[in-house]
């Protein structure tokens, strides 16, 4: 990680003595500090001056201090990002995992993937879609530990309800694209439901099940 840290003025006695033992300090401390004393072993002896006058390495650990919690999660300066959805350094072996995502936000992904589908023409328009949303209340609402497992998972629910929807159009309209316009009555019979009964893991993923009959093509 990297960033542009701007201090208070004062001098650095004025900050106080920071608790290096904390969970927050050594998040930070991890990140941050090795590069930070590198730049400030470049500074010219003015720039040590001034540096040292805006409260140095104490200020400077405050200001990046703020982007963890108390646990020594990443939240960012804005607090933002939810805890524990920081994959840097996690194998996606570890990441890309299928865990159990509870039917009250797999119908919450499923509602607003069709609400989507239909209002834009079966087009993924990220600049206006409420999935990212979907996502941090889901993430909030479980462990902390799972939350990348968890996130992954749901994500595989929300690609095979798309693909449903975009299958059943293109049933009743092979030549359809997304884009076209369509009858969005010929999404009434496609349920949530409908479309998970489809559905077996395989890996970390989904797949048709063998036995289905259905015309609506959900395979990876």
């Amino acid at each position: 990680m990297s960033m542009n840290i701007s201090f208070n003025a004062g001098s650095s006695g004025s900050y106080g003595s920071i608790n290096k033992n904390n969970a927050q300090y050594k998040a930070a401390a991890k990140d941050y500090l090795a590069n930070h004393r590198a730049e400030v072993a470049r500074m010219s002896p003015l720039e040590r001056q001034m540096y040292e006058l805006f409260g140095g390495e104490q200020a400077y650990m405050r200001n990046v201090m703020k982007m963890y919690n108390s646990d020594g999660d990443y939240v960012g300066a804005d607090g933002s990002t939810v805890p524990g959805m920081v994959a840097t350094g996690i194998p996606e072996s570890e990441r890309h995992q299928m865990i159990n995502v509870s039917e009250e936000y797999r119908q919450k992904m499923f509602d607003l993937v069709k609400k989507e589908f239909i209002r834009e023409n079966g087009v993924a328009n990220g600049d206006i879609t409420n999935r990212s949303s979907v996502y941090r209340e889901y993430q909030l609402s479980i462990k902390k530990e799972d939350r990348l497992k968890g996130s992954w998972s749901l994500e595989q629910y929300e690609q095979k309800y798309r693909s449903a929807l975009a299958a059943a159009v293109k049933a009743v309209n092979p030549n359809w694209k997304n884009g076209d316009s369509f009858d969005p009555g010929i999404l009434d019979s496609v349920t949530r439901e409908s479309v998970e009964s489809q559905l077996v893991k395989s890996g970390n993923t989904f797949v048709k099940k063998p036995s289905s009959g259905s015309s609506l093509d959900i395979q990876v």
